[in-house]
């Protein structure tokens, strides 16, 4: 908060995080989620290692669908989060309203609009880099369980859902790879996150 305070005096109304910060899930190269509230607009500098949207305030009371953020992305779920699990470090609590059908549409749309995309460009490579293995290992998994049970879950703990319903495909190695840079990972494991996506997208529209 000095950084910004420092920078846009007197502007920062609110500013709330979300992420790996409040779903227990902090790694070494884990973002700073943030969602800042600015009582006039007005250009926020960037900050490395940081994951920033920014709104004017009182626009998270507002549906998601009605706001047009200044930076960055705003979603439905990250409203869910916000509104349920997110931290409030300046400001009132968000009320960040939404449904559980807003949250599970944009789940499905993105399985499709985005990660089946880079799926379609990773079956034709040669190999994965472990930074790919990790990202596409993990990521679908989160939006497959929250379409299930309508929870947002961490990657790690998407990773160990997954794990216990497809237990013959070693993604519970690509979570131990994500705390542990020991943890190797192989052609084995860049297959088996093809396969995990091809899973969840057959368990999700079946």
């Amino acid at each position: 908060m000095t950084f910004l305070d420092a920078r846009l005096p007197g502007l920062v109304a609110g500013a709330h995080l979300h992420g790996s910060r409040v779903l227990d899930d902090v790694v070494a190269d884990s973002d700073l989620d943030i969602v800042i509230e600015l009582v006039s607009a007005a250009e926020v500098p960037a900050f490395e290692g940081a994951d920033v949207a920014v709104v004017l305030a009182g626009s998270l009371e507002k549906p998601v669908f009605d706001v047009t953020p200044l930076a960055g992305e705003i979603t439905p779920v990250l409203w869910q989060q916000l509104r349920t699990v997110g931290q409030t470090v300046r400001g009132a609590r968000p009320t960040c309203p939404g449904t559980a059908a807003d949250v599970e549409a944009y789940c499905r749309s993105n399985l499709l609009s985005y990660w089946k995309p880079l799926f379609d460009q990773v079956r034709a490579m040669p190999e994965l880099p472990r930074d790919g293995v990790l990202w596409l290992g993990l990521g679908p998994a989160r939006l497959w369980h929250t379409i299930r049970t309508g929870e947002i879950v961490g990657k790690s703990r998407a990773g160990e859902l997954a794990t216990a319903r497809w237990p013959d495909l070693p993604i519970l190695d690509v979570v131990s790879a994500r705390h542990d840079p020991s943890v190797e990972l192989t052609a084995v494991h860049a297959r088996a996150t093809v396969e995990l996506f091809d899973r969840i997208l057959t368990d999700v529209t079946t």
